[in-house]
């Protein structure tokens, strides 16, 4: 059963955080240069900024604990009151963090929460009660130190402050209005087709069809779902200024295979790294300057320059085109490559997600979306542990390539320039490309490969992981035994 209960959201109650949380950021490597390079420029900031002897450093005895406890305090939509302030910063009181000096930066924030108007650091005052979106703590200083990202003022006990999200991904819906998952998929928020769309601090105009996918904005609601994920809507939207970034695109929930870039407020993506990934082929007409992608159910042709899509199937003796629609960014070449909007694969049907700095291409490893369907579910036993669950495709077992490998003792790891994913255990070795029904076996040191096998069904991303067939594994010497509803892997229980 899947329950849901209508709340008010109560002036001072803490909004879901609305940040990457929960996986493997390290791994991400490419990014780690990029969050270095800003941790020392906020450090380098910081101290232009900071007054000498405003920072009080703790003897390295008392280091490691300070900073676990700072690291726990968590400052993104939490009320706080004024203090004392200085130029470039205030010193504030919370119920969670106690006594915090919050800096502000040239690209921080500050807005009236009632009217959604830019306010200035200088209206605010000591004794004032403001609600902050910050960043993470700053290491070795006490009282602890942070950055805000926005600072609202002029806070009603009426009516809950203005929620500070990043869209994760974006249904347009029928009826006109969107539907919008955000706070690490914890909050699902519907937004009205005649909402009050407007850009922070300037007169330009704005429309519902500028949220996309890694749009940064404020939504204003009193009332939410308390389900998971979480339930609000709401008739009134600002948007933050659009920020050209990077970001990096990921695989198996850490693995990052390339780099997306933000244009003008759209999340593009190398289209043939991406294509292939997802199980396309591509196709390129110099002529005509256009690129064709199928997989052989859906297909699609974009055009350099417009920004016009579409999906089509691609199924034999069959006929269907959506209507041709604008993403907000046309294809382009830079660098010797195609880019295209990501929104281009979630419109073909593949799963993708905009999480902090990192792009999913296949969903998030473990999010919740919704009540599951167990109907074609299995259990995975291997070696008496018990792994995620597989599923019947088709009348094929599937099974997640990553966790079911490791289990059994295989390193799995993935071929970039290749776009292979590989999977050894020092006796024999496999690789697999995702859309291609085809598997191998090589014996290692020796006697080279088997010819390749068909399975009746092709790896695929999904749910942030790769599933293969499980009789994969049986071609590599496994022991495979379906019993009931338990697939047991690597063998049985007595």
């Amino acid at each position: 059963m899947f329950f849901v209960a209508l709340t008010e959201r109560k002036p001072g109650t803490k909004p879901l955080p609305d940040r990457l949380t929960g996986y493997k950021k390290e791994v991400v490597i490419m990014m780690e240069k990029k969050r270095m390079a800003a941790l020392l420029a906020a450090v380098l900031f910081g101290m232009s900024a900071i007054p000498a002897g405003a920072v009080n450093l703790i003897d390295t005895d008392a280091a490691a604990t300070d900073s676990a406890e700072h690291a726990e305090l968590d400052l993104y939509g939490v009320r706080a009151t004024v203090t004392d302030r200085q130029d470039g910063e205030l010193t504030v009181s919370t119920e969670t963090a106690g006594t915090v000096v919050v800096h502000i930066a040239e690209q921080t924030i500050i807005m009236d929460t009632q009217t959604g108007l830019p306010a200035g650091a200088q209206d605010i005052k000591k004794g004032d009660e403001v609600y902050l979106y910050c960043g993470e703590m700053m290491a070795l200083s006490e009282p602890p130190q942070v950055y805000a990202k926005a600072i609202l003022v002029n806070l009603t006990d009426e009516h809950e402050p203005a929620s500070l999200l990043s869209a994760e991904q974006v249904k347009r819906n029928a009826d006109g209005s969107l539907t919008v998952q955000a706070s690490n998929g914890g909050l699902t928020l519907n937004i009205a087709r005649n909402a009050s769309v407007t850009p922070f601090g300037t007169k330009n105009k704005a429309k519902l069809e500028d949220i996309r996918m890694g749009t940064r904005f404020f939504a204003w609601y009193d009332t939410i779902l308390e389900s998971y994920p979480a339930q609000a809507s709401t008739e009134k939207i600002v948007l933050l200024p659009r920020e050209d970034d990077t970001f990096a695109i990921v695989i198996e929930g850490d693995i990052a295979i390339g780099e997306g870039r933000m244009t003008n407020g759209v999340a593009m993506v190398p289209l043939r790294l991406t294509a292939e990934l997802c199980g396309f082929t591509v196709k390129w007409n110099a002529r005509d300057r256009t690129v064709h992608l199928t997989n052989g159910t859906v297909q699609t042709t974009v055009t350099i320059g417009q920004d016009e899509y579409f999906r089509a199937t691609a199924l034999p003796d069959a006929d269907g085109m959506s209507r041709p629609g604008a993403l907000g960014a046309a294809p382009y070449i830079a660098q010797s490559r195609t880019w295209v909007p990501a929104e281009l694969f979630g419109l073909l049907g593949e799963q993708i997600e905009m999480r902090g700095d990192a792009l999913y291409l296949g969903g998030v490893p473990n999010a919740f979306t919704g009540e599951a369907d167990e109907t074609n579910a299995f259990n995975i036993v291997c070696k008496d542990k018990t792994l995620d669950k597989g599923r019947m495709e088709n009348g094929v077992a599937m099974v997640p390539l990553r966790e079911v490998g490791e289990a059994l003792g295989y390193t799995v790891t993935w071929d970039i320039e290749n776009r292979q994913a590989k999977m050894n255990n020092g006796k024999v070795m496999t690789h697999i490309n995702i859309g291609e029904d085809s598997y191998i076996r090589s014996v290692m040191n020796g006697d080279g490969t088997e010819a390749p096998v068909s399975f009746g069904a092709a790896p695929y991303f999904a749910d942030g992981k790769t599933w293969v067939p499980a009789k994969l594994f049986e071609l590599l010497g496994e022991q495979v035994e379906m019993k009931g509803n338990t697939l047991y892997l690597g063998g049985t229980e007595n």
